[in-house]
């Protein structure tokens, strides 16, 4: 089942998304999942729009809402995405009463990494990070932004790299944030055959984060 939906931020911006549900009873659901896009994207297209299916199939709530930068291809109000993100956070508590885990892919992630420490909410304690690191190419500010609010972050994170993306330097990455995140245990996978957008392995993807989300109780 899909609901379109609207949320307002704090600072007034809508922002539209889809809350997919799961089948059978709500009671034995996990925790919900706020997806968010990367450049270029919204929440009806790219890896936001095929990740839900994973999710909602073993059991996961998930809302794959618009950023208020949607669809631009340059960053743009990166620092007022924590609204957004917290948007979306209250929304998911209040309709399921589950804390949500956030899962962002490319230039998402830097805005989940920052938001703890730009917010001062930290209720958020686990991150799935898929494509990390290619904002230091063309942001390197944005970049060591990132690395100095990681320590911020609690909790469990899993990074989740293409093995074969050309278009960053995906292991230095994943390390620079492993070691700025000192007070979130980080896990790393680089998945075989993965390119930035993980074309063709869309699937392993949607696997490689449900069994990680399983692994740790979720």
């Amino acid at each position: 089942m899909i609901d379109l939906v609207t949320v307002k931020t704090a600072d007034g911006v809508e922002l539209d998304g889809a809350l997919y549900l799961p089948g059978g009873e709500g009671a034995k659901w996990g925790a919900p999942i706020l997806a968010v896009h990367g450049l270029t994207w919204n929440f009806y297209r790219g890896p936001m729009r095929w990740l839900p299916a994973s999710f909602i199939a073993s059991g996961y709530p998930c809302l794959s809402l618009n950023m208020r930068d949607h669809d631009l291809d340059q960053p743009k109000d990166f620092e007022l995405a924590h609204h957004d993100l917290r948007a979306g956070i209250d929304f998911l508590i209040g309709r399921f009463g589950k804390t949500p885990v956030i899962a962002g892919h490319g230039y998402a992630n830097n805005k989940i990494i920052c938001y703890p420490a730009q917010s001062g909410d930290d209720r958020i304690e686990r991150n799935v990070l898929a494509t990390l690191g290619s904002v230091k190419k063309y942001r390197p500010d944005i970049w060591d932004a990132v690395l100095q609010s990681a320590s911020r972050i609690r909790g469990r994170a899993l990074v989740v790299q293409g093995a074969v993306d050309e278009l960053i330097e995906a292991k230095p990455r994943a390390d620079e944030f492993v070691a700025a995140a000192k007070g979130c245990k980080v896990d790393v996978i680089h998945l075989e055959g993965g390119n930035h957008y993980f074309h063709g392995k869309e699937t392993e993807l949607g696997r490689a984060i449900v069994g990680w989300l399983r692994k740790n109780g979720i």
